[in-house]
């Protein structure tokens, strides 16, 4: 009989007496009374003893049925026995990070639309002509409860546009500054309002469409006529800073203006573009960064970035607003490739989260335990970027966060464990048989929307270079030796050919890939895998 805190329970086996012995010298008098007040002392290590995890057969051994063979040579016996047992510091520190950042952004941006479909809002709007019009915003649902895509790319999603200079998005840019070169100012007639448009865009009956050299008002430069113009509210000789001043006058292109922060103070210039009410300033629309000069209303509706302070589009850096984070060096050419880590930090929503803890708790948690935090925070950030970058490659414009090229590379260590071990297993086979089917299973997921299977197959197949190269193995002998140690050096030249063959991919020769969509999302419905971006519709 064993006294415990409350009551009294007895011992089947007679072997379980002994170790209790430290515990009863503690809290049993000389007399064999329990002392009132003392309690059970327990060694601080015992309280947080873990059981060591035998090589080859963790959690993910067990649930595969991997056994050892009855007998096993006993120096391999000697090198299983001396492996250290590490604590997985790594998986609670990335798994508190996970959860932190996941309820921050849930707090801090709120919850999407819930779904796999697109959700449309529609409503009156007052936009350019002074009108209301009924206008349609549509939006991506999540069906992983938590935020847009917009503000996941704001938080720091894998976005290809914000990581380079895209040539859709760029020729989109130059597109709209051509047409804006040719715009002019639409004034009213009453002088109520204007608003900065093409010619085709302003009534010839309500308003006058203000346009240099036809217009009386244009200034001259250099002696001749000014070619572009007229811009709202924005002339060289109204603006004091910065002032067009020879030799530092503004170009004939209204492209390259400079946004004025001073204006003359007279009330009247008898300038037409210049005494009427401004109704329209650039908006920055959608993940792509459309540019439109239009109301805050409209603005507003749509979830763009107004520009109170510009003029024209192409004062603005409209991928500056859609991106966020740090603005780019420079404003023409986005830099932010920290996104390839960044966004293995974030997640899609509550449920994403909770996988992802999910797994780190079990089967990273466990690999840990075996190689320690260095070798297993390697595998699992380098796959994880590397999933990434090929998903950047291929899949430029959905915003995609997560760690999923990260857990699909501890994935691939759970096969390379399996293979450096298979010497000492009872039945491997149908061990592998058993993981292969888990893998296929996970795999099959990556055919849903917001579910990345490019960075799933990459981030794979760089854990399980790396995993050869990182992962502690059993020597089977001197010729074994030597051939794990050039399998090592192989494996790391393997996975840098392949790191930089997706550099140069991504960088120096970008591809165009239409029918990659189909690869990592299969069309249920019609808009089951639709794009999700920002489109204004009206009716």
């Amino acid at each position: 009989m064993l006294p415990l805190e409350r009551g009294w329970r007895k011992v089947k086996d007679s072997s379980l007496v002994q170790p209790k012995l430290s515990l009863i010298q503690e809290v049993v008098g000389a007399s064999g009374q329990q002392q009132r007040g003392q309690r059970i002392v327990v060694p601080v290590r015992k309280l947080f003893a873990r059981e060591k995890r035998p090589y080859g057969l963790g959690i993910v051994g067990r649930l595969t049925n991997r056994s050892y063979r009855k007998r096993i040579d006993s120096n391999v016996q000697r090198q299983i026995e001396d492996m250290d047992d590490h604590r997985p510091f790594f998986t609670y520190w990335i798994t508190f990070v996970h959860l932190l950042i996941t309820i921050l952004a849930v707090a801090i941006h709120g919850i999407a639309p819930v779904g796999f479909s697109q959700h449309e809002t529609v409503d009156s709007v007052l936009r350019n002509k002074g009108v209301y019009e009924n206008v349609k915003f549509v939006q991506q649902e999540n069906f992983w409860v938590g935020p847009s895509s917009e503000a996941l790319i704001h938080l720091g999603a894998k976005f290809s546009p914000c990581m380079r200079q895209d040539k859709e998005v760029h020729q989109l840019i130059q597109e709209k500054r051509a047409r804006e070169r040719g715009s002019g100012c639409c004034v009213r007639n009453d002088r109520s309002g204007c608003l900065q448009t093409p010619q085709d865009e302003c009534s010839t009956t309500l308003a006058v469409w203000v346009k240099w050299p036809q217009h009386s008002s244009a200034p001259s430069l250099n002696g001749t006529p000014r070619q572009h113009g007229a811009v709202c509210h924005q002339d060289p000789r109204m603006c004091l800073e910065p002032a067009s001043v020879s030799p530092h006058e503004w170009p004939d292109d209204i492209t390259q203006w400079p946004v004025c922060t001073r204006y003359d103070s007279g009330n009247h210039t008898n300038l037409a573009h210049i005494d009427c009410a401004i109704t329209g300033r650039p908006c920055c629309i959608g993940t792509k960064g459309r540019c439109e000069i239009t109301s805050r209303e409209y603005c507003d509706f749509m979830r763009g970035y107004f520009h109170e302070e510009a003029t024209l589009c192409s004062q603005v850096a409209c991928m500056d607003d859609v991106c966020g984070l740090l603005p780019f060096l420079n404003p023409d050419i986005p830099d932010q490739f920290y996104r390839l880590w960044l966004s293995l930090f974030l997640h899609a929503g509550i449920l994403h989260c909770l996988v992802s803890v999910v797994f780190q708790m079990t089967v990273l948690r466990d690999l840990e335990k075996l190689t320690g935090w260095l070798r297993i925070s390697i595998i699992y950030i380098v796959s994880g970027i590397t999933g990434n970058l090929a998903s950047a490659i291929f899949l430029p414009y959905r915003a995609e966060v997560g760690p999923a090229g990260s857990q699909f590379g501890i994935l691939a260590c759970l096969f390379v464990e399996l293979l450096q071990s298979w010497q000492i297993l009872e039945r491997p086979w149908r061990a592998f048989a058993k993981l292969l089917a888990i893998a296929v299973f996970l795999f099959s997921f990556g055919l849903l929307p917001w579910i990345d299977n490019f960075a799933h197959v990459c981030g794979f197949v760089s854990g399980f270079f790396l995993s050869f190269a990182f992962l502690p193995y059993i020597s089977f002998g001197r010729s074994d030796t030597y051939r794990k140690r050039v399998q090592i050096c192989a494996f790391l030249l393997v996975f840098v050919g392949l790191f930089s063959a997706f550099a140069v991919l991504f960088y120096v020769y970008p591809i165009k890939c239409d029918w990659c969509e189909f690869l990592t999302c299969i069309p249920i419905t019609d808009k089951f895998c639709e794009k999700y971006d920002l489109n204004a519709h009206l009716h």
